[in-house]
């Protein structure tokens, strides 16, 4: 079967999946994921892990977008009014979710280089899953502006911690013939700052290239495809220089908020035009994952599992209490931040360079996770919206919103 078939295959589907489980009142992205997983090796193998692996190029360009979206909540204007209230609530969630799951893992598996790894992993919050269920249920309100600001700091903090926490790591493992301690050190702090600093250098040259050549552009038929190109540079240009392709394109749309205020009718056209997109991202990740991941999790993965949810909800608690933030965001913050998804499985892949030995415990883990997560997250967070009451239905006609 052609991948033209299979993309319009996974885009029908996708769409009637994401109707079957409206009944249930389930998010789409759930029904999106369902028929990923009918459709790949667990059951009906339609989409083989060739075909699976041909199309991944669909899930870097959503995730790209997404973070392109994102990058837009750091308009200095918006960073003034919530900066650092969002920053100090952003750690608590952090640090509660770090310290539950490290925890968690230390009794139950008890190797300290895994429990600080997955720890700091378990800190991602799935910046697609989370944007598609605020976006279904039209939701509006102090909540939703809270997670929406947090998505960006946290995604950023999660990866820079990862980089850290890998530098750490590295730093103890045996190497064959043994590296001085000198050398090692130098290295990966090289490989640590490059990653970071180089991927905001790369995002903020791109988006002022954008920003400059935008202005020009009269149609926005242009300006969609000088967008487009430029998030493409910015994924491919990353993997090519070693730097971060999750970094790199918040920080283009960070650099094009801030340089042309006017872009943020951009912003709102790419939220009509990018869905299709996404759907093929969840289809994909279903196809991805394996239901014998589910078998083979063991106590470790539901430790990390349960603990990670608890401190996301504790976490959120209790900084939304000390911050003194409205009690809707104390309630609900935690629960709307569950989903847990790409971001996790990209950084679970990078265990084979960082801890060889452990690299198939943590992936395991993570996937067993993420197939669990993929679908109770959205419901919690659909669930935690609704109880907040910043859910809206909207009865406009399709054609009408175009």
């Amino acid at each position: 079967m052609s991948n033209v078939l299979l993309v319009g295959l996974i885009l029908i589907l996708a769409l009637i999946g994401g109707h079957l489980v409206k009944p249930v009142k389930a998010p789409e992205v759930v029904g999106y994921f369902f028929i990923g997983l009918f459709l790949g090796p667990s059951f009906s193998e339609i989409l083989s892990r060739d075909a699976v692996t041909a199309l991944e190029f669909f899930g870097e360009i959503a995730l790209a977008l997404i973070l392109f979206s994102i990058g837009a909540i750091f308009d200095f204007d918006n960073l003034r009014k919530v900066g650092k209230q969002t920053l100090k609530l952003t750690f608590f969630i952090m640090a509660g979710t770090i310290s539950l799951v490290f925890l968690a893992l230390m009794i139950f598996n008890g190797n300290w280089q895994v429990g600080l790894l997955l720890a700091v992993i378990a800190t991602e919050i799935s910046p697609i899953a989370t944007i598609l269920v605020l976006r279904e249920a039209n939701s509006k309100g102090p909540l939703t502006d809270a997670v929406y600001n947090i998505l960006a700091l946290n995604n950023v903090g999660c990866l820079v911690i990862f980089g850290l926490a890998s530098f750490i790591v590295r730093l103890f493992v045996e190497t064959n013939p043994p590296i001085p301690i000198t050398e090692l050190v130098s290295k990966e702090l090289f490989y640590f700052l490059w990653g970071i600093v180089g991927s905001v250098a790369f995002g903020i040259l791109l988006g002022y290239i954008l920003a400059l050549w935008g202005r020009k552009i009269e149609e926005s038929g242009e300006l969609l495809i000088l967008v487009l190109g430029m998030l493409l540079v910015s994924i491919g240009g990353s993997h090519w220089l070693g730097l971060s392709a999750l970094i790199t394109p918040m920080v283009l749309g960070a650099t094009l908020i801030n340089l042309a205020k006017e872009s943020k009718h951009l912003f709102d056209v790419l939220g009509k035009t990018d869905p299709p997109v996404y759907a093929i991202f969840f289809v994909l990740a279903g196809a991805h994952l394996h239901l014998s991941d589910l078998l083979v999790i063991g106590a470790s993965g539901v430790a990390y599992t349960i603990s990670r949810i608890i401190g996301k909800i504790v976490g959120g608690y209790y900084g939304a209490k000390a911050l003194q933030y409205p009690p809707v965001i104390s309630k609900y913050l935690g629960m709307s931040l569950v989903p847990h998804a790409g971001v996790a499985i990209g950084l679970a892949l990078q265990m084979k360079d960082i801890l060889p030995n452990q690299a198939s415990t943590i992936s395991t883990i993570i996937l067993g996770s993420v197939m669990v997560n993929e679908v109770v997250g959205p419901i919690i967070t659909k669930y935690a919206m609704m109880k907040a009451g910043e859910t809206q239905v909207e009865h406009k006609a399709a054609f009408e919103e175009l």
